[in-house]
Parts: C-alpha cells; structure tokens; sequence
C-alpha cells in the first residue's frame, strides 16, 4: 500500500521514489524494497501509503472443523470460490477459518451464504459475527500469537502444502509436549506458530520445520524468540540462492554495516 517514500543513506544523502498519486512509477522501486529489510539498509523518513474507505458493513464467517489438517483443505476450497473476502485466517485449536467480508451488507450477507455452504460441504459448522463480537474475534486472534509469552515462528509455503504443515505442526507440538497456538494466512501459505516451553524442545520442532519447509521450497523464520533459542537455532534458518544477491545489496547501501547490524540474512 506504499506510493512513496523518502529515505536516508547511511552515507547521509537522502533518495525519494514513487510519489503522492497511485500513477507514478518513476525512479526504482525502493519502496519494495525497504519493505522488510528491517531498517538495515537505510532510515525511513517518510512514507506515502494508499488508503481506501472504511466499508459500509463488515462480517465474519466462523467455520469450525474436527481436525487440524481439514483447515488447510477447506481453505482452498474457500479460496476457489468466486467471492471477495478480505481476509481467509486460520487458528487452532479450536480448527477454525475467520473469513471475513467488508463490502455493502446485502454483498456481505450473499457471499456469506456462498461460502457457508462450501464450508458446511466440507464436514465444517459455521456462525457469522459482526459488530463488537466479530471486533472481539479478530483481536483474540491475533492475541493468540502476539498477546503471549514464547517463540514464534513464521512459515510460508504453498497454500497447497499448508494442510500438510499444519498436521506436521500438531504431531511434532504432542510428541513433545510443547504448548503451541497457530494462525496463519491460509490461502497465502502464510503459518505464524507460537510455542513455549522447554528450549530443547523448541529448538527441535523450529529446526524440523524448517527442514520440511526448505523441502517444499518454502521458509521458516523466527519473529520472536529468547537470545539462545535464536543463537542455537539462527534466525532465518539455512541459506537460500537469494543470499549473494541480498548481501550485494547490503554492500551498495550499508557497506560497514552499520544500521542495524544483526538481523540480515547475509550474517548467518
């Protein structure tokens, strides 16, 4: 959603691309490319984002299910439906999808009954929430991973892969007795996991994820996690074909590596 943007170099020079308007397309594209770097390769000064209006009506649909593995499934299933929701999430336990819909209400109501009737096909029961409940589900999901002590670990891979992650996730999490809460953008491929509990444990679970994540072509990254978690385990996990072109662009921007020296994949 960024238009614009205006940087300082380490070097103090400053550099500006893109503009105020959705049509400007001048310079290189250095708003992409800050985006998650960060601040490693320069200081954000200011920014131009996109805003769209708040839509008229808002609901979510809440599709539960009896296993982990059926999120990722249903999900697909929901995604290929001829519809528009803005947002397709999962969380376990419970197994459920949050599918959201911000549009006129009569729109709303209509796609909601599409996609419930995908999700009943599917073995799921559904309720819609809307107003303060439906307010309070989206902020008691998201506190799920982000309102509670422990390490959490991003996954991405295929959106077809993520029913098979997930069970993974739920086997290896038994197995070892961690305590463990997953969301995630199910139709993106996109899994946040938050688990707490002994480190060895930890550290075991992070790095067979990421084994079967590089496998399926995908990353595993930690967002969060205690110092020697991070210093066993590394925070971006085994090195991709991207790291020399990463690292070349941290030496034209930051050659002394001097902001935020700690965080590149190009120092693991």
């Amino acid at each position: 959603m960024i238009i614009g943007i205006e940087i300082a170099l380490v070097n103090g020079r400053t550099a500006k691309a893109g503009g105020r308007v959705v049509k400007n397309v001048a310079g290189y594209d250095l708003s992409k490319l800050l985006c998650g770097s960060l601040g490693s390769l320069a200081v954000i000064t200011s920014a131009t984002f996109k805003l769209s209006p708040l839509a008229p009506h808002s609901q979510t649909l809440v599709a539960t299910v009896t296993s982990i593995r059926q999120l990722g499934d249903l999900a697909l299933a929901v995604a290929a439906v001829p519809v528009a929701p803005t947002a397709i999430e999962l969380q376990s336990s419970p197994h459920r999808l949050l599918i959201r819909f911000e549009t006129t209400e009569q729109s709303a109501r209509r796609q909601t009954e599409l996609v419930s009737a995908i999700c009943v096909k599917h073995g799921a029961t559904c309720a819609v929430v809307s107003g303060r409940a439906e307010a309070d589900a989206w902020r008691a999901h998201e506190a799920r991973i982000f309102g509670a002590d422990g390490t959490i670990l991003k996954v991405a891979v295929l959106p077809t892969d993520v029913a098979d992650v997930l069970d993974r996730i739920s086997t290896m999490a038994a197995e070892r007795s961690v305590e463990h809460d997953v969301i995630g953008r199910a139709a993106l491929g996109i899994i946040l996991l938050r688990i707490s509990g002994d480190l060895s444990a930890q550290s075991a679970i992070v790095t067979e994820l990421r084994l079967d994540a590089t496998a399926r072509r995908g990353t595993a990254v930690l967002l969060s996690a205690p110092a020697a978690l991070q210093h066993d385990v590394g925070r971006w996990g085994p090195a991709t074909d991207a790291a020399p072109l990463m690292r070349a662009v941290k030496q034209q921007f930051d050659p002394q590596n001097t902001l935020n020296p700690g965080v590149g994949v190009w120092e693991s």
